[in-house]
This record gives C-alpha cells, structure tokens and sequence, in this order.
C-alpha cells in the first residue's frame, strides 16, 4: 500500500493544487493521499481568505482522502519550522511513505546537495553566511548568497544562473527545507518532486488556467465578495461551487481586518514583550515602538517597518504571534514535543474511511477529532499547543461575526468534514 503526504495550505485550493494531486496519483499508482493544512491562518503570517473547513471540504472534493491540520504554531513559522513540523507530522502519521511537493526546478539532485549543506553548514559555508549578515543582509538572501558561493566552489558543473534561480523561488526554497527535515529527522519518507506548471507563485494576475494562489486571492480580495465567477476557470469544478457557497454567507478574511486588535495589543504591549512574541527580536520590537505613532492598518504598519534586513513577511509572521498570543517559549515547547504532539482531523472522503483505522493502528500520537475530548487525550504542554490551534480558530470567528453580523461557531461545535 502507498499512501502520500502533502503539505499545503489551499488558500484557496485551485487547478494547480489539483493538478498536483491528479499526477502523483497517476505516477505513484497512490492508494491513498493526505493533506496536512494549515488552518485559519498560513505561513506569510496572514489569515487564510477563507476558513480552515471550507478549504477542508474543497480538499477533499479533488483528490485528497484526508486532511489534518498543520498546528497554528509551525502554521504561521519560518518556511524552516513550518518544513519540519509538516515532515514530523507526516511522520507520525506512521503511514505515509511518500512527501509530494512541487518545486519550480525538477532538479530534485541539486535540491537534495543544497538541503545536504544546509543541514552539515560547513565551515566555509557558514564564514560567507556571516559576512553577509554583518553587511546587513537579510536572512533569505545571505544564505542564498552563501549557498551560491560555496557550491561554485565544490560542483563547478552547476551553471550559476541555475543556483542564483534555484534559492530565489519560493516552491525551491520550501522544497529545501523539506529534503533538510526529511534528512534532519532521519524520517522514512521518499521525496517525491513535481515541476511546477502554470504562474509563479507571485504572479499577481490571472493569467493562465494554472494561475497562481497570490493572482487568485488578489482578485477575490479586490471583487465585490460574492461576484467570483472571472475565477471559474481557475478552479476546479468543485472547490469553484464550495468556494462561491462560502462567499454567499462569509466575505473573505484579510490581514487589514485584525488591524483594530493589532492595533490595540502594540499599545498594551512593551518593548520587552513584543521581543518575546513568535521570532520576535528585541531590534525589532524597538522598531516597532519607534513607529507606532504611524500605525494605520495591518499591511501599512508591515510596510512602513520593513526594511532590507526585515522582510515584511517576517514582521506579518510577528503580528500574527501577537495576535495568537504565540511566544518564543511556545516555540521551544514544541519543539521539545517533537513538533506534532497531536494529529487534528478536519476531513475525509467516505469512500477512504479505511484510512482512518489504519492511521489509528499506526500513527504515533492521540488522533483528535472532537476539539471537546482533546483535553482528555493529551499531556499540558501537547493541550497548550492544541489551545493555540482553539485560539486561532475563535479569533477568526469573531472577526468573521463582526464582518456579517453572525454569531460566531465555536471550535467545540464544528463537524469533521466529511465528503
């Protein structure tokens, strides 16, 4: 039996995301596949557009037999801890035997030298990375330079401008991070890459019928709410319907619509406590009260403060932590748990329910399908994880009541999804 994982977001499921099943499907002769989804809000330390269930039921629709939820904590990370924690999951699934991801390179030899480096960070690697930090570099971009330079060096066979590309997509440098858990967990798990086709990742407009989830998004978020039918073409059949049933009762959620409690925990907060959210730094909480006087919105405030050393999507990540109350200490809980303490089911097909009894039989950790028996099932420090995931997903409610003047549904009385 092969049973595949995948790590995604869905946000919101398209065609790409159902090409991708469809192909590993088709190359693998898979029996079964899994998604571990991020839920109410994704790594770019964003809300999802929509929610966690409605991407669930979308999943699910095309091609996936079960999804569980990647825990708000790694959700919201650096591309590194949100890599590790979807590889632990998958690992303790104690099923999965296959990770699928999609890269914009098919090079997966190059992909495994460069994540081989990065987990050994040699001591020529690690002086260049150094040197241009000290110059003010960003993270991303000195190790990309440092990657660069040291693999010229090793494997002159590597053309330049293929490395430069390589460390400079977004689904090459996930890719990485992957392989680097893969190896860094010694998890029995076979990489299994799939080229990307269609948009990049950033490609703002829609274009082709792969267009990009950022195009998607970008027109959702700038079309009357329940006008979406210019993106028909660029959705599957099914997650188009669930997609436009969604919209008829809930607008989309975006980070501007969490400015006014951002706005009032920057005020409570002091410089010390902002240094101890998330991936927080005490630089950066600095910055931050410098400029508070200027805070307008949510995605204002990111851009205002950002600068070539801070991406914004590090400092989205932050507010987000502020927001979901995430510390640092929460990162060092979990990584002492392993990463994935627990696995949370938000759906699964009929027709692959025998999943269930075999991740029962195998998985590692208590499997969570009713947020009221969590308690019950797990340790204080797995249920603080858990909380965080409860947390996430009430806020988000609350900010959706206050869009449309519904009550808001609680964590403890939502349904598995079931397709």
């Amino acid at each position: 039996m092969r049973i595949i994982g995948i790590i995604a977001e869905y946000n919101p499921f398209h065609n790409g995301h159902a090409y991708q099943i469809e192909k590993i499907r088709s190359l693998t002769q898979a029996d079964f596949v899994i998604a571990a989804m991020s839920g109410n809000f994704v790594q770019r330390g964003e809300p999802a557009l929509i929610d966690k269930y409605a991407r669930t039921e979308m999943a699910l629709s095309c091609g996936a037999d079960l999804v569980i939820e990647l825990p708000a904590l790694w959700a919201t990370a650096s591309a590194e801890l949100f890599a590790s924690a979807g590889v632990a999951l998958m690992r303790k699934c104690g099923c999965v035997d296959t990770l699928c991801f999609g890269a914009e390179t098919d090079n997966l030899s190059l992909l495994k030298e460069v994540a081989s480096l990065l987990v050994s960070e040699p001591e020529d690697y690690k002086e260049v990375l150094s040197s241009c930090l000290k110059k003010g570099m960003s993270y991303p971009a000195a190790r990309s330079q440092a990657v660069c330079s040291y693999l010229k060096k090793a494997n002159q066979q590597i053309p330049a401008d293929e490395l430069a590309c390589l460390l400079n997509e977004p689904n090459n440098i996930l890719a990485i991070e992957y392989l680097k858990a893969i190896q860094a967990q010694n998890a029995a798990i076979t990489p299994y890459l799939i080229q990307r086709t269609g948009d990049g990742y950033h490609k703002a407009a829609l274009n082709s019928s792969l267009s990009s989830a950022t195009a998607i998004r970008k027109e959702l978020l700038s079309n009357v709410w329940n006008d979406i039918t210019t993106l028909n073409p660029y959705l599957p059949e099914a997650a188009y319907s669930i997609l436009k049933e969604y919209l008829n009762l809930y607008p989309p959620v975006s980070a501007n619509d969490f400015s006014a409690p951002l706005s009032y925990l920057l005020l409570q907060q002091s410089e010390a406590q902002l240094a101890f959210c998330g991936d927080s730094t005490e630089a950066i909480a600095h910055r931050i009260k410098n400029l508070q006087k200027q805070f307008h919105s949510f995605e204002q405030f990111c851009q205002l403060l950002k600068t070539k050393d801070m991406t914004y999507t590090r400092i989205s990540r932050i507010f987000t932590h502020l927001l979901l109350q995430i510390t640092s200490e929460d990162y060092r809980l979990g990584k002492s748990l392993d990463y994935i303490p627990y696995l949370r089911i938000l759906g699964f097909r009929k027709d692959a329910s025998r999943l269930l009894t075999i991740l029962s039989n195998y998985a590692d950790v208590p499997m969570i399908s009713k947020s009221a028996n969590a308690a019950s099932m797990l340790s204080s420090d797995a249920a603080r994880l858990f909380d965080l995931d409860v947390f996430a997903g009430e806020l988000y409610e609350n900010i959706l009541s206050g869009k449309t003047g519904q009550d808001a549904r609680s964590e403890f009385v939502r349904n598995i999804v079931r397709v």
